[in-house]
């Protein structure tokens, strides 16, 4: 029971935070507020955080932390880039709110920053372990590439307040990384890493 009060609050919290986040900066966020929204003490605000962007904080390394998994859901081979690109667009819409409301006071979430650098990891990884005949500073400027018109075409979503079908900003992602890595991966090996195939167990 105890954890389920811990979860409770943490989510009163949060959602007191951004309810406060649409109307103000972060900064200027006090723990007064939310407790006053979240209907805690400030004993019970300082158990879990020392600051409100203590909260920010902790959700940005859980989302991280999911993006990992992802990523490490790939085994050595690392070359599922399709099905990443498709769970990371799931973790998305899971936490859609937490992404709009972060990137209104954050646009560059997504530009620049620990999720942009993974996601270039893997999409780098990939290219050399699929053979691609290049230096690995080509290849990352090649991932660099690829994974900035992806991670643009996500905050593009979020910029229209996710009118557009999400299902099909992923496939367009998709079909951009495809056309981005065509020119650094052997013709035979570019679908093993889009689509996953000969990919380890």
């Amino acid at each position: 029971m105890g954890d389920l009060r811990v979860v409770k609050t943490k989510a009163a919290i949060r959602e007191a935070l951004f309810g406060l986040m649409s109307e103000k900066e972060l900064a200027k966020i006090t723990i007064s507020e939310i407790c006053a929204r979240a209907k805690i003490n400030r004993k019970t605000f300082y158990a879990h955080y020392r600051a409100p962007s203590d909260v920010i904080e902790e959700l940005e390394n859980e989302v991280l932390e999911e993006f990992s998994a992802i990523l490490r859901s790939g085994g050595d081979s690392l070359l599922n880039v399709s099905a990443a690109i498709r769970d990371i667009s799931a973790t998305i819409e899971q936490r859609r709110e937490f992404f709009k409301q972060f990137m209104f006071r954050n646009p560059d979430l997504f530009n620049k920053g620990k999720i942009k650098a993974m996601l270039c990891r893997v999409i780098t990884v990939s290219l050399k372990n699929a053979g691609a005949p290049h230096n690995e500073e080509t290849l990352k400027a090649a991932a660099e590439f690829s994974i900035s018109g992806v991670l643009a075409l996500y905050s593009a979503w979020f910029d229209g307040d996710c009118r557009d079908d999400l299902d099909f900003i992923t496939s367009t992602a998709i079909n951009m990384v495809t056309r981005g890595l065509s020119a650094y991966v052997p013709e035979d090996k570019l679908s093993k890493v889009v689509t996953g195939e000969g990919r380890k167990g």
